[in-house]
């Protein structure tokens, strides 16, 4: 690549390439290295095999941990349709002329949601708005939202909590959930509702749409969910699953890092083979 021409589509002409200098080795030599090499990229392959297999375990067992709490229930749950809990608000649509790369207040899209749910930064791809912004849409920490369109697989009905961090708006084909007065509703215990594989079902399944699906906040409506009749009894259960989703994210983590340590290390033997230091 060094000696490649070109910056959209660099290129090497045949010349260069005759001309260039290969390490040569004898034969017993070539065979010794293929021979190391395939057992040591067998012992990684394995390695690597496994860490993918426990971060998937971990993912499973937090996730069949949240539906399990939903399934089994309890004395003092109830089951009711969000239409009798919440209402859901349409987002503006914001006008793309003054979209920007940077600015104070932060539009929130579909691609801020992660499939599983919660807030994904978009890091560089983020867009800002620069505009006058309508009364109402301006976000609050903690607001609860939902994904009502599915710009990607497994995105419908994804929620996120408004972070902390940043000011946010209230852009289109997003929901905001809002609780009826006198209904037992905690946005946190309710963002781990829409989480559960059976909610999502619904939601997919009364959604619009072939290529890509729609929900509306009616339908949303129409949706039956189980929760205890006691907010306090749903912040204790929201306790113990972020503590649980801590735990999980800690492994996932140490997971991540192993499979980029093997794949570096993977790397390093190609570089030590093709140096005359293997």
């Amino acid at each position: 690549m060094a000696q490649a021409v070109g910056n959209a589509q660099p290129n090497i002409s045949q010349q260069k390439i005759r001309d260039m200098y290969v390490p040569l080795v004898t034969i017993p030599e070539q065979r010794r290295i293929v021979s190391t090499l395939a057992q040591a990229f067998g012992k990684i392959a394995k390695a690597r095999a496994n860490a993918k297999k426990n971060l998937q375990n971990s993912r499973e067992v937090f996730e069949s941990y949240l539906n399990s709490l939903f399934i089994r229930k309890g004395e003092g749950w109830l089951e009711k349709p969000l239409n009798e809990l919440c209402e859901f608000k349409h987002g503006f649509a914001f006008k793309s002329e003054y979209f920007s790369t940077k600015g104070d207040y932060i539009l929130l899209s579909p691609g801020n949601f992660h499939e599983r749910g919660g807030y994904k930064d978009r890091g560089g791809k983020q867009k800002y708005y620069e505009g006058a912004i309508p009364a109402g849409y301006i976000l609050a920490e903690g607001d609860l939202l939902i994904a009502m369109t599915e710009q990607a697989a497994g995105l419908l009905g994804s929620p996120i909590l408004v972070p902390k961090v940043g000011r946010f708006l209230h852009n289109q084909r997003l929901g905001l959930v809002a609780a009826k007065n006198g209904a037992p509703w905690c946005n946190e215990f309710f963002f781990h509702v829409f989480n559960t594989q059976r909610v999502r079902k619904e939601i997919h399944d009364s959604a619009s749409g072939v290529k890509v699906r729609h929900t509306s906040p009616s339908k949303m409506g129409d949706v039956v969910v189980p929760f205890p009749a006691n907010t306090a009894e749903q912040l204790a259960i929201v306790q113990k699953i972020n503590a649980l989703a801590k735990e999980t994210q800690r492994l996932e983590s140490i997971y991540k890092k192993k499979l980029a340590a093997l794949d570096e290390l993977k790397q390093s033997l190609l570089h030590q083979a093709f140096s005359g230091q293997l």
